[in-house]
């Protein structure tokens, strides 16, 4: 009897314990979740890709311990789409001098960006038991039963999911699954449009603009409805409609507007968007200097100054 009294008694301690870390967890996982602005007013785009790898792993053994945690489940999303993303901007950047490393940088993003996906549909699985498994069977009808508060998970899951198949356009899994990204995101739009000022909007117009059987019409539909949910202040949208439209189109009057459009933002009018507008301004820059490449009217050597 005394002895059973011990067990009691010492997996009551044991239990206890284990709540009071899981509770310490939570509390540290809802103080690092809710640091993202950090991270989005930041104009060093160098230092937030040396600081993700260590914040990511921190999130993971998080929810080792806190595997429901919803806010660490969203940063674990958006942050590993964040740092997927940017490796593949660099693979862009080195693909005409270092094809073998880009190549590299291309497959370490697909992963981390389904990392992130999956994080996202972990989110989406707390609310909606199941939901992976139904989303398959019948997209449609399972994400009628999302609510608003699925939204972040929704855009980060399909936002990411999207990205793994830019980031490896020969897989023919991910291809046949694109589909199924763009309704998360559509979902966004249905419940609530203007979720990060018209991120959503801004997916559509590279998904309409660079899809096979897209409406470029569609596109242009959406980058108006982006521009004016977030003021003209995202640079990144100009871009996405230069990239899957005008290129595609081969209007390069329009190109060039555009880019210059992402050029002027102006970082301190937007805190918040400090981070994508430095990075969308590089990469204007970067877009400009490929001109010659982009557009068979230029000649090679022309496009100086």
């Amino acid at each position: 009897m005394a002895r059973n009294s011990a067990v009691v008694i010492v997996m009551a301690v044991v239990l206890a314990a284990c709540s009071i870390k899981r509770m310490a967890v939570d509390i540290i996982g809802d103080a690092l979740s809710g640091g993202g602005g950090v991270f989005a007013s930041e104009e060093d785009p160098q230092l937030i890709r040396e600081a993700l790898p260590f914040g990511l792993k921190t999130y993971e053994s998080l929810l080792a311990i806190s595997p429901e945690h919803e806010g660490l489940l969203l940063a674990a999303a958006s942050g590993f789409a964040a740092y997927a993303f940017l490796l593949q901007r660099e693979a862009d950047e080195i693909d005409a001098t270092d094809l073998t490393k880009a190549r590299e940088l291309r497959a370490r993003a697909r992963n981390l960006y389904l990392r992130g996906r999956d994080f996202a549909l972990r989110g989406l699985e707390l609310a909606h038991p199941n939901f992976v498994a139904q989303l398959y069977d019948d997209a449609r009808s399972t994400l009628t039963k999302t609510e608003q508060e699925d939204v972040p998970y929704l855009y980060w899951a399909g936002a990411a999911w999207a990205g793994a198949l830019s980031a490896a356009k020969d897989d023919l899994t991910l291809l046949a699954e694109l589909p199924l990204a763009a309704a998360l995101v559509g979902r966004v739009l249905v419940l609530d449009e203007v979720y990060g000022q018209g991120v959503a909007h801004e997916f559509f117009i590279s998904y309409e603009g660079s899809r096979p059987g897209g409406s470029r019409a569609k596109a242009r539909e959406h980058y108006r409805r982006a521009l004016e949910l977030s003021d003209g202040l995202r640079a990144s949208v100009h871009l996405a409609l230069a990239e899957a439209v005008t290129v595609r189109e081969q209007n390069l009057d329009e190109f060039r507007a555009l880019v210059a459009a992402a050029k002027g933002v102006e970082l301190d009018k937007a805190p918040n968007f400090r981070l994508v507008n430095t990075l969308a301004r590089e990469r204007a820059v970067w877009l400009e200097s490929r001109i010659p490449e982009l557009f068979l009217e230029v000649e090679s050597g022309e496009e100086k100054g």
